[in-house]
């Protein structure tokens, strides 16, 4: 499925939280212009970021976040950790797709998600892939 195809399936998502649990380390790497790009090499693939943005530690490696919305949906616990604090839309996608990650019409990222992996929309509307064991330590279903 091309990523320009693929609509989210809001009738199949369900609200998550975070985990108070897990938390992050971030370092924000400021850049000259809101405009300039920063390629990023990440676990799942590459990401160019545009103006300031944090990149944040992952147990498979590291990744771009853009600064608006990370602090949006986050709370610091330290110099440089942090709590993801928002709620999550998401589901297990039943058939492969590619998934495009957009912050102000601009792309982050393009991922191809396998069968099961979650497919989830950030308050934001920015939409992400996380395989199963990721989502599940870092997400709890809303009761």
């Amino acid at each position: 499925m091309a990523a320009d195809n693929f609509m989210f399936d809001a009738n199949s998502a369900v609200a998550y939280g975070s985990r108070d649990t897990f938390e992050r380390t971030a370092i924000l790497a400021l850049v000259i212009g809101e405009e300039t790009e920063t390629p990023i090499t990440t676990s799942f693939g590459h990401q160019v970021m545009r103006g300031a943005f944090y990149l944040v530690a992952d147990g498979e490696g590291s990744y771009g976040a853009a600064r608006a919305e990370f602090e949006h949906g986050h709370r610091r616990t330290g110099p440089t950790t942090w709590v993801k604090q928002a709620q999550v839309l998401a589901y297990r996608t039943p058939i492969p797709a590619t998934i495009e990650t957009r912050v102000n019409d601009h792309v982050e990222s393009v991922v191809e998600a396998t069968a099961g992996d979650w497919i989830i929309r950030q308050e934001t509307g920015e939409l992400m892939v996380l395989r199963p064991e990721a989502f599940d330590e870092r997400y709890e279903l809303i009761t």
